[in-house]
């Protein structure tokens, strides 16, 4: 197994407001993998309302990993996102992410998240994971993550991560 463990979410399904600015950073591990650390850049942005566009820059990793998505909010706890990322190959993005509020705006979120890879001279890979993850509010512009990938396929692996974000 390589390059296919490239899951991280880092997010929950609300979508920034038109103009709202997004910053975060989110060191982490990977399992089952040659890849085993990353320290991941996010900035997203909304574009309108219930659509913003991210994305994510892994800086630290064996290998440059740059990535972007359009995520749109179906609901006020559902949304669905896909994009497009490199990370030793190209590969197509498709998530959709349920938030279950825990009080005091802290959120529980969770989905499914897959990577459709086309490797040179390979088979196409499609890893699928399963991201659990919470989001805790450190002060009103300041977001503390954590998250887990737990990888549903042989073709991804598990991913374990954390940081803060800044709202603007």
């Amino acid at each position: 197994m390589t390059w296919a463990g490239t899951a991280q979410v880092f997010t929950t399904s609300s979508t920034l407001r038109s103009g709202d600015i997004e910053i975060g950073l989110e060191p982490g591990i990977y399992v089952n993998s040659d890849a085993d650390f990353n320290l991941f850049v996010h900035g997203g942005v909304g574009i309108t309302k219930g659509v913003d566009m991210a994305l994510k820059l892994g800086v630290m990793g064996t290998q440059a990993y740059f990535g972007g998505d359009v995520e749109f909010g179906l609901s006020r706890n559902f949304s669905v996102a896909a994009g497009a990322h490199s990370y030793g190959v190209f590969g197509l993005d498709a998530m959709g992410l349920y938030t279950f509020n825990l009080g005091d705006h802290s959120k529980l979120y969770t989905g499914l998240d897959a990577d459709l890879n086309f490797p040179e001279n390979a088979d196409m890979q499609l890893p699928v994971w399963l991201p659990v993850g919470v989001e805790i509010p450190v002060k009103k512009y300041i977001l503390f993550r954590m998250e887990a990938e737990v990888s549903l396929t042989d073709a991804g692996s598990h991913y374990f991560g954390g940081g803060l974000s800044f709202l603007f």
